[in-house]
């Protein structure tokens, strides 16, 4: 819902500006006769820029939503809670946006409101959460489901991350590896083989040449890579390009399915804390759709909106050849029938989380044995061509 910064005057002749949720000016008009205000000044609210950027790691967020539950359900005030948090915090992002959320309700203002100020911590997403638990009154239990949310995401991708490390540091090494062969050793082999006056094998010939263009080519190699990987990068902000890449990725063994289950879990979880918080299931699949990552899924969503729109449960109006795992379909059909479909997307997005785990786990397993034959195919060849050539000199002298 759009926000708008009011300035009104109250029944004492007070002047206040502050933020309000509502649908356009004229129905935040009708709110402010009815709380006995008078707007003088109504403008669309403009977000602080400096506050927008503010980013705070998950678990220090995970940690103050646990904390305020804890006091909102020890009979704490919300303003009173978020004061002493603050107080009790050391200069830096969270005692900063704690500050400036309880400024805003000492206000008046709802909590959601004052969250939505910081949009890299509070996406609309999570802000529509704690606005359903303010409206129902269920703010501790809205919280703890937010921070349940934030902990099973952040230990997915610690879990993403941890599977890259190996990999990543291999890479490093062979990279490195080969690029002190390629710039220092095979030189000096080159001379060598040219004072001998002899055929040179192909393959010597190939890494020779190699050489010769990583040692006097360089820069312009390091440009052509930059360039590549910049047209990468534009290439998946174009909906076509990027639905094509991950339409491929999809299609890779055992990464296809990792990113599969990785982009349901996403979507599932979404849409599950947009249900709870009372957000109609048309915006719940818009927005679960734009944050699953995936362009094809997305469009799988999306074309599901439509035939929800159109009266279908959501199970049936999923497209035939959707992209989706197979388990989503009969679990969504349970959920639907039985009027349990929050429940339903926390079993999706439990089982596509676990299946992601485990296809990361078999990657893991596949990867080593995966680099280290790439590894030594490349570091044997590199070896075989410096010693054909001497054999075919021994070879040579051996005859005479």
């Amino acid at each position: 819902m759009p926000a708008f910064a009011a300035t009104t005057i109250d029944a004492l002749g007070r002047r206040r500006t502050r933020v309000w949720d509502a649908a356009d000016s004229t129905e935040l008009r009708a709110q402010l006769r009815a709380a006995s205000l008078w707007p003088v000044r109504i403008a669309p609210a403009q977000p602080d820029r400096r506050l927008a950027r503010l980013t705070l790691r998950s678990r220090d967020l995970i940690a103050l939503l646990h904390q305020l539950e804890l006091q909102m359900r020890a009979g704490v005030t919300a303003d009173a809670a978020l004061a002493q948090l603050a107080a009790d915090l050391p200069a830096g992002s969270a005692r900063t946006m704690l500050t400036q959320i309880h400024r805003e309700v000492a206000q008046g203002s709802p909590i959601h409101v004052a969250c939505r100020a910081f949009g890299k911590v509070f996406p609309p997403e999570l802000a529509a959460v704690i606005a359903a638990g303010e409206s129902s009154a269920q703010l501790p239990e809205a919280l703890r489901s937010l921070a349940a949310h934030l902990a099973s995401t952040d230990e997915l991708k610690r879990t993403a991350r941890r599977a890259l490390i190996y990999p990543a540091i291999v890479l490093v090494a062979t990279t490195g590896l080969i690029g002190f062969l390629l710039g220092g050793v095979v030189p000096r082999f080159a001379e060598i083989f040219a004072s001998l006056h002899i055929t040179l094998p192909w393959l010597t010939v190939v890494l020779i040449r190699a050489s010769v263009a990583l040692r006097h080519h360089w820069p312009v190699l390091a440009i052509l890579g930059a360039t590549v990987a910049a047209l990468f990068v534009v290439a998946a902000r174009t909906p076509r390009l990027r639905y094509a890449r991950d339409w491929a990725l999809l299609r890779l063994p055992v990464l296809g399915e990792t990113l599969r289950c990785l982009a349901t879990a996403r979507f599932a979880a979404h849409a599950r804390l947009m249900h709870h918080a009372g957000i109609p299931l048309l915006a719940a699949l818009a927005t679960g759709a734009e944050l699953t990552g995936n362009a094809v899924l997305a469009r799988n969503l999306l074309a599901a909106r439509k035939g929800v729109a159109a009266g279908k449960a959501l199970c049936d109006a999923l497209p035939a050849k959707h992209a989706l795992p197979g388990f989503v379909v009969p679990a969504l059909r349970a959920g639907e029938t039985t009027g349990q479909l929050g429940a339903a997307l926390r079993h999706i997005e439990d089982y596509a989380a676990s299946r992601a785990r485990e296809q990361i786990a078999t990657a893991l397993a596949l990867l080593e044995p995966v680099l280290l034959t790439a590894l030594t195919a490349m570091v044997g060849a590199i070896a075989l061509s410096f010693f054909l050539p001497l054999f075919a000199l021994l070879g040579g002298v051996n005859a005479r």
